[in-house]
């Protein structure tokens, strides 16, 4: 222990006496780490942080499969969600939702609200709790209920001011009084990130028998041994026999059903450009780090009298080895560092890369899986890219070396002018990547202006 600190120690002095080159080295690794930590942790909150719901990876959305009338993934009708919710196998349970809005009066000034109007099992389907008060109730979800609501967070800050005793208020909708039941939790969000406001769905039988109007978005949590492809299988089947009663509103059988996870369904076409973004910085990391490697063996080289000094003293070259890997492990950490730091300042630009539909539940922030990511590649960083040129250099020829005769070519100046070319190759596939990256970006774009 007491020969690290020494080397350390050693080390620190020798790298302020270089402010230049520890500089540079650090900057060149902040860079690398910092683009790597950045990227990661997007990836991290997007494609592998689970969803704030119990079980996400057993809830779906289910859509109807119009592609027939150029509608993939069409909203389904109400008569047909309450077949799939009572003739399906492979469903708990199934719940409803549909986009509208109100106008708010009172407490300040009116104002459109956008609103969800959800079947009562949505929040238990979810497992979703919320802040204050409670949700609704099945009998609150009858054609003629009673008029309950239930506020987003932000709505009830905003407009409210957070009050406690905002439960059992009542509020004034489209001209109408509502009485508000319970308020959701900050980070609670279901596809739409402009809902502020929930009420009951609470359609009337006439609605309910509706098979013509197409509005409903429906979610369902998979029972605990069926899989998605299993669901899908399984509502094909209830298609084809809803299209033999119905032939008519089933547009003869065309109409089919498609089963999404919910991840699957949030981010949608943002997997592809994320992966390749972060594969994209990957290889600026690997140009940094043969940059840092290439800056250490050219200080190596500069340091050869100095290290055959050493060497004939008495210094073994297993110790010449650790104090030089000591040297670049330092300038990997305080990269990692300042990488970590350059990452934290970047995220609020790449909150922008979360898709809408993960906006308000989705929070960029260092966590405990991202600080490990950057502390690995740091590690690994000063480690792999610091060991060769130590090895390299701790091979000296103390007469030739003490002597200042280096005028033939040496083993270093091969490994210098082979990690220029590994240096060029990582650029030119950084280039073709970033090209595919580009052209992805712009199909992505076209087809969202479509939509």
């Amino acid at each position: 222990m007491e020969t690290l600190l020494k080397d350390i120690r050693y080390a620190i002095r020798g790298l302020r006496k270089r402010p230049g080159f520890t500089f540079v080295a650090i900057i060149t690794l902040a860079l690398g780490i910092g683009a790597n930590t950045a990227i990661f942790s997007v990836v991290n909150a997007v494609l592998l942080k689970p969803l704030a719901f119990k079980d996400p990876n057993r809830l779906v959305i289910v859509w109807e499969d119009a592609a027939f009338a150029g509608f993939p993934r069409n909203t389904p009708a109400p008569a047909n969600y309450f077949d799939w919710k009572s003739q399906n196998r492979s469903f708990e349970d199934m719940a409803a939702t549909a986009s509208t809005s109100f106008n708010l009066i009172g407490d300040g000034e009116p104002e459109r609200v956008a609103a969800h109007q959800v079947s009562a099992n949505f929040f238990p389907l979810l497992g979703v709790q919320p802040l204050l008060g409670r949700t609704f109730l099945p009998e609150e979800d009858r054609y003629g209920g009673n008029k309950v609501a239930l506020l987003s967070y932000q709505l009830w800050q905003t407009r409210y001011g957070g009050a406690a005793d905002v439960v059992n208020r009542n509020i004034q909708l489209n001209g109408e009084k509502w009485t508000v039941v319970g308020v959701m939790p900050a980070g609670f969000q279901f596809m739409d990130k402009e809902v502020r406001l929930w009420v009951p769905l609470a359609l009337d039988q006439e609605e309910q028998a509706n098979r013509g109007g197409h509005y409903l978005n429906v979610v369902a949590r998979l029972k605990p041994d069926v899989s998605v492809a299993q669901a899908q299988a399984d509502m094909s089947a209830l298609m084809a026999n809803m299209a033999h009663d119905h032939p008519d509103q089933m547009f003869e059988g065309k109409l089919g059903a498609v089963v999404l996870s919910l991840r699957e369904q949030l981010v949608g076409e943002s997997r592809r450009p994320l992966l390749v973004l972060l594969v994209a910085v990957a290889f600026v990391l690997l140009i940094a780090c043969a940059n840092l490697a290439g800056l250490l063996l050219a200080r190596a080289v500069s340091r050869r009298r100095e290290i055959a000094l050493r060497v004939a003293l008495g210094a073994s070259r297993l110790r010449v080895v650790r104090q030089l890997l000591t040297e670049s492990l330092l300038l990997a950490t305080a990269g990692g560092l300042l990488g970590a730091i350059l990452a934290w300042w970047s995220f609020g630009f790449l909150q922008r890369l979360i898709p809408e539909t993960l906006s308000v539940s989705t929070n960029l922030h260092l966590d405990f899986k991202v600080l490990l990511f950057a502390f690995l590649i740091s590690l690994t960083t000063g480690v792999v890219f610091g060991l060769v040129p130590s090895l390299q250099s701790a091979k000296v020829d103390l007469n030739e070396t003490l002597k200042q005769s280096s005028s033939r070519a040496t083993p270093t100046g091969r490994l210098r002018s082979g990690m220029i070319v590994f240096e060029v190759a990582l650029s030119i596939v950084l280039l073709v990547g970033a090209g595919l990256l580009i052209q992805t970006l712009f199909h992505l774009f076209n087809q969202y202006s479509e939509i």
